[in-house]
């Protein structure tokens, strides 16, 4: 799953990530402690309910993954982050979707151990400018806002690409700039966008889940594509629109930063922090990124040159 990336120069920490499969949720070795506090529940876009819970006599963090078939049967994600160590227990994992697996069981798992070194995960896009990889761009939206078409768009059209929904973002400690890394290189696309990208004409022989997702590589969008890091310059916040072209409007930083808030703070995309801490981070990102929202029109790929007009200093288009 991490095969595609290089070995790094030099290592800032290691973390233990342990993988145990049964026939049955009722042999996982380490189940729900008895004195546990739910902290939340939520719905993932396959309709799983994921129900978190820590441990009330110590920090440990639980992930509880509700079976449903034929997408996934029970899980049971054990992260002690203050000992960098991560156990997902899984049952019958033979009857998982491989790419709910992959994307909401295991990379969640490992996103929070990567807390430690000082890593958020963010349900985001990513993409830079072609010529220039610490020029990013964060793209965020729910889903079905055309956050992953225009993703991919880009990319396919030159740009680089971290990912199409799930990126890390960390602050430097140098400069105070926050940076968004890639944690897989794997994107989807919805059958209705591979139209408006012929390069992608190859996924039509690829089995859609039941969210109509296919699944590639980045570098099976284009080679070259793929990125490690960048630093975010641009907040771009989509939407479909049954307009004839695509438009975009720049945001005031007050603006900037109540849109962060509902798609950051009320999703809960990030992990829970104080308030104190998460309006902190996200004022520090509307700050350093210039704004926008943009409306981008059914059954057009028109976006994806908004999006380089931007970095290349464009106006409103």
């Amino acid at each position: 799953m991490l095969g595609i990336f290089p070995e790094p120069e030099r290592v800032s920490g290691e973390v233990t990530y342990i993988v145990l499969c049964y026939d049955s949720a009722s042999q996982f070795p380490v189940p729900l402690p008895h004195k546990r506090i739910r902290t939340y529940t939520m719905s993932l876009l396959t309709n799983t309910k994921l129900k978190y819970y820590r441990d009330s006599e110590t920090s440990t963090q639980y992930q509880s993954y509700v079976a449903l078939p034929p997408v996934n049967e029970a899980a049971l994600n054990v992260i002690a982050a203050d000992q960098a160590i991560a156990l997902t227990q899984l049952e019958m994992p033979e009857r998982y979707q491989a790419a709910f697996l992959r994307r909401y069981v295991m990379l969640l798992a490992l996103g929070q151990l990567m807390q430690n070194y000082g890593f958020e995960p963010c349900h985001a896009g990513t993409v830079t400018a072609a010529e220039d990889s610490q020029q990013g761009a964060l793209i965020l939206g729910s889903s079905g806002s055309g956050k992953t078409t225009l993703s991919i768009g880009c990319a396919a059209q030159g740009c680089g690409i971290l990912g199409d929904d799930l990126v890390m973002l960390r602050t430097n400690k140098e400069n105070g700039e926050i940076g968004a890394f890639a944690i897989s290189h794997e994107v989807s696309i919805r059958t209705g966008s591979l139209g408006l990208m012929p390069t992608l004409s190859f996924l039509q022989d690829v089995p859609a889940d039941h969210r109509d997702k296919r699944y590639c590589t980045i570098e099976q969008v284009r080679t070259g594509a793929a990125r490690m890091q960048t630093c975010i310059r641009l907040l771009l916040f989509p939407s479909l629109t049954t307009a004839s072209h695509s438009t975009i409007t720049p945001l005031s930083k007050a603006s900037t930063f109540q849109a962060l808030v509902e798609e950051c703070l009320s999703r809960k995309t990030f992990s829970q922090q104080t308030q104190e801490q998460l309006f902190t981070f996200l004022s520090t990102l509307a700050d350093q990124a210039a704004g926008y929202r943009l409306e981008i029109a059914r059954g057009t790929n028109d976006g994806p040159d908004i999006v380089r007009s931007l970095f290349a200093g464009g106006r409103t288009l």
